[in-house]
Formats: structure tokens, C-alpha cells, sequence
């Protein structure tokens, strides 16, 4: 599979972009988290606490377009737990512009590949709000598959919302590894 991005770690200059994400109410309701109004300089503080902090349990990556080394999005790996082999993939924040180019599916595919290749996971889990068919189907297609729904999960715009939780094994990503032809 040919990638059209790589990912990079946060950059001080990423605030501002992560930030203008954050306010686009269309995204937010869709994911599972709370929504926050946050400051450009709170978002400047929580950046520059990602870049300095050297946090073993969580990795953020700002997602770039290949050829340019500005920020489109960004995705994190959160509680990651190296005596269980285990972690929880956050998922992904996309400028709607650069929406329905693969990308979705390609930032997925590099983070199982540093899931399971480079922190040496057997386990990796996200979480998709039931009625966000979108994020269900990206994460199914690179290997993910339901292990139940959590209902009630989280409260969202209003009301209480179930959200499915999804997994892959190690031996699942081989398959995956092997479907989209990446490099070992």
C-alpha cells in the first residue's frame, strides 16, 4: 500500500490547528469524549506538557500529507500497559478538508504497525459511538472487530449514547499486515 501521509510527533505550532479542530462542533459530536472549551493558550499549555512530559502511557502524533510537514490531524495511543501487552487507540482528528482521501485507513494501518511492531502490544482497543457508522466501518477494515456495546457509555450532546468496543489482537494485525501488503 502506497501512504499518502506519515505521522510526526507534536510540534509547539500544532497548538493553534489542534485548537480550530476542537471548535468544529460537527467532529466533536461525533467522538466519545466531553467537549471542552479550550483556550489557545490552554491548548498551547497541553501541547507543550505532550512534547516535554515523556508520558510512557500515551503517544500523540500529529498526521501529515507526505511533502509537507504541516499538521492535518492528529491521533493518539492512550493507557498503554507494557506488562499486559495492551493499549486503547483514541482514534483520529482529521481536517475536514482532507477527508475521504484514505487517510482514515492509513493512519490506522501506521498505528497498529507501531502498536504491534515497535511497543510490542498483543492487544490494542478504540471505542466508536454506535451511531458513528463511519469510524465503526474504518476501524473494522483495518482489522478491528466488535466485542460488545457498552450501553449508556458516555453522555453526549443531550443524552446518554452507547459506544461499541472494538479490539485487534497481534495475530489479527499479521493478517491485516499481509491484506495491505506493509512493510515490515
Amino acid at each position: 500500500m502506497v501512504f499518502g501521509i506519515y505521522l510526526r510527533a507534536f510540534r509547539t505550532e500544532d497548538a493553534l490547528f489542534i485548537n480550530a479542530l476542537r471548535r468544529i462542533e460537527a467532529m466533536e459530536n461525533k467522538i466519545g469524549g466531553v467537549k471542552r472549551f479550550v483556550s489557545p493558550e490552554r491548548e498551547l499549555k497541553w501541547v507543550q506538557d505532550i512534547i516535554q512530559g515523556d508520558n510512557p502511557s500515551a503517544v500523540y502524533l500529529a498526521i501529515c500529507e507526505n511533502g509537507n510537514d504541516g499538521i492535518i490531524g492528529y491521533t493518539s495511543i492512550a493507557d498503554i500497559d507494557y506488562r499486559n501487552g495492551s493499549c486503547f487507540w483514541s482514534g483520529i482528528k482529521l481536517a475536514p478538508e482532507k477527508s475521504g482521501k484514505g487517510y482514515g485507513l492509513q493512519t490506522a494501518l501506521m498505528i497498529l504497525k507501531y502498536v504491534f511492531e515497535e511497543l510490542r502490544m498483543v492487544r490494542c482497543i478504540g471505542h466508536a459511538l454506535e451511531e458513528h457508522g463511519v469510524a465503526i466501518k474504518l476501524m473494522e477494515k483495518a482489522g478491528f472487530r466488535k466485542e460488545g456495546l457498552m450501553r449508556n457509555y458516555v453522555y453526549k450532546n443531550g443524552e446518554h449514547k452507547n459506544t461499541w468496543l472494538l479490539s485487534i489482537l497481534q495475530e489479527e494485525y499479521i493478517q491485516v499486515k499481509q491484506r495491505y501488503e506493509l512493510e515490515p
